[in-house]
């Protein structure tokens, strides 16, 4: 009689298990899924607005420069169908990008810059004179 209860208890144990594991199993599908249509939402968005922005500029002045063609297309205004609420976090997301753009831009100039300098470091000391007997050194047999 007792093997029977212990029995019992230990199929609902591991049917409860089974159970838990299948329902954490689909939750983390669905998170999956949820993250990867967000990740196809952005993309498009940003895709949209990239080609909205090319359009602009192969339209406009040549010396308009990108984050002004970028403002310029979505300031255009919202859809009247749209949410005020998701055309602000739209506003916010543009100013967010922009921002990291500038940001990144101004890395990229640092670092041109201070490639630049090394270069130019490094040629004028192609420039000094060489040090003695550097000319002596086997490079093959060391």
């Amino acid at each position: 009689m007792q093997l029977e209860i212990r029995k019992r208890e230990e199929k609902e144990a591991a049917e409860a298990l089974r159970r838990e594991q299948e329902l954490r199993e689909a939750k983390r599908q669905q998170q999956r899924l949820n993250f990867l249509i967000q990740q196809t939402e952005l993309y498009s968005h940003f895709m949209q607005n990239k080609s909205i922005a090319s359009e602009a500029l192969s339209m406009g002045d040549e010396n308009t420069n990108d984050e002004n063609a970028l403002i310029n297309s979505s300031a255009a205004g919202p859809n009247e169908e749209e949410d005020p609420e998701e055309a602000e976090l739209k506003k916010e997301a543009l100013k967010a990008a922009q921002e990291a753009v500038s940001k990144q831009k101004m890395l990229t100039s640092a670092f041109d810059t201070e490639c630049l300098k090394l270069r130019q470091a490094g040629e004028s000391d192609s420039l000094q004179p060489e040090v003695s007997g550097a000319s002596n050194i086997d490079l093959k047999t060391p």
